[in-house]
């Protein structure tokens, strides 16, 4: 997918980058919505103090909003650059959950699920945790990768992202589920 003229790759990674753009503002928006709460999940996940937390937190909302904006407008070098702040934001939430696991600290909470029940639903962190934001990390390198020459994203594109976030979602609270975590069948 590195040069593009259009085609079906070009609307596959014209959806990826609009399935990432949902995304990006969906979990912006959580962090703005829930702020009292993100911020205590910034301070304690991160280790910052309350001072830094919120500029951290304002830091990433913004960051996500700005790349989810990004991977929306025309420009292979703008989609370009969305691609690559998602990336650099997916990849610094990888490092926190990884050290968090490594320390020990696998009850802390994430802040990774924007569902209605925020917090409600933590769970430990885990390999779900890891390989999710793994793949997402995955998904804004093959945006930006494929930027080149790309399709503008369409108005069913971003109606077909929004079935994916659903999709997303939906696993994501399957993944909370105790007997799915504990390996238990009923």
């Amino acid at each position: 997918m590195g040069s593009l003229s259009g085609g079906t790759a070009g609307v596959l990674a014209a959806q990826l980058a609009a399935f990432v753009a949902v995304l990006l503002a969906v979990s912006a928006g959580h962090k703005v919505v829930k702020w009292s709460y993100s911020r205590n999940v910034v301070r304690e996940f991160a280790g910052l103090p309350h001072h830094v937390a919120t500029a951290a937190l304002a830091a990433a909302a913004l960051g996500e909003a700005v790349a989810g904006v990004l991977l929306l407008l025309p420009g292979a070098h703008l989609r370009m650059i969305g691609a690559s702040l998602a990336a650099a934001i997916w990849a610094a939430y990888l490092v926190f959950i990884l050290r968090a696991v490594l320390q020990g600290r696998r009850e802390v909470d994430c802040g990774c699920s924007f569902g209605s029940g925020a917090g409600a639903n933590h769970r430990p962190l885990g390999a779900f945790q890891i390989g999710r934001n793994a793949v997402l990390l995955g998904l804004a390198i093959l945006v930006a990768a494929s930027a080149r020459g790309a399709v503008p994203v369409q108005g069913s594109q971003l109606l077909a992202a929004c079935a994916l976030l659903a999709l997303y979602g939906a696993l994501d609270q399957v993944m909370a589920l105790a007997p799915m975590r504990s390996g238990e069948v009923s």
